[in-house]
């Protein structure tokens, strides 16, 4: 029962975010690129620099944000992490790194999930990221390029990414 009203906030939260979205910078060309994903299923982040090179980002200008699941207690060289004690139960940002993570204005957020994730959703669309990309089976209000691939696919993201960041100007065609 709490987690169907944990989720009926999260959802108003993220539908008050989606209403309150600047959509200005959108054109603008890709020169800082952020990737954010679910650290309990990853375990290296080289695919994500193979991307990045790809589109000839640098990679001090590169970033990476990940949720997982509890804080280790170990010190992890990530510090952009967030837990689901970041989040509050009304989905508003409370913990330092996410507050900060939001604010960042990243040329572009490439979601690295097909799958539906309530506190990364919502770190989506609270985000000043100005070009938001994801995949298939997402919803669509969150994003401005929706890929058809599968994530853990890394050359086909680098081929439709190339593609249609040549097509939108974000890349040197």
């Amino acid at each position: 029962m709490f987690k169907a009203i944990k989720q009926r906030y999260y959802k108003k939260a993220i539908t008050a975010a989606l209403s309150q979205r600047d959509v200005s910078g959108l054109n603008t060309k890709l020169q800082t690129l952020t990737f954010l994903y679910n650290a309990d299923l990853v375990n290296e982040l080289s695919p994500y620099y193979k991307i990045a090179n790809s589109l000839k980002v640098l990679e001090t200008k590169t970033h990476f944000f990940s949720y997982i699941t509890s804080e280790k207690k170990t010190p992890s060289l990530l510090r952009d992490q967030f837990t689901q004690k970041d989040i509050s139960f009304k989905g508003v940002l409370k913990g330092p790194s996410a507050i900060d993570f939001v604010k960042q204005s990243a040329d572009v957020l490439i979601y690295m999930s097909n799958k539906k994730h309530l506190p990364l959703e919502t770190i989506v669309v609270k985000s000043k990221a100005k070009f938001k990309v994801g995949f298939k089976g997402l919803d669509p209000r969150y994003f401005d390029l929706i890929l058809g691939v599968d994530p853990s696919d890394t050359q086909a993201i680098i081929t439709e990414l190339t593609k249609y960041f040549k097509i939108l100007g974000k890349i040197q065609a």
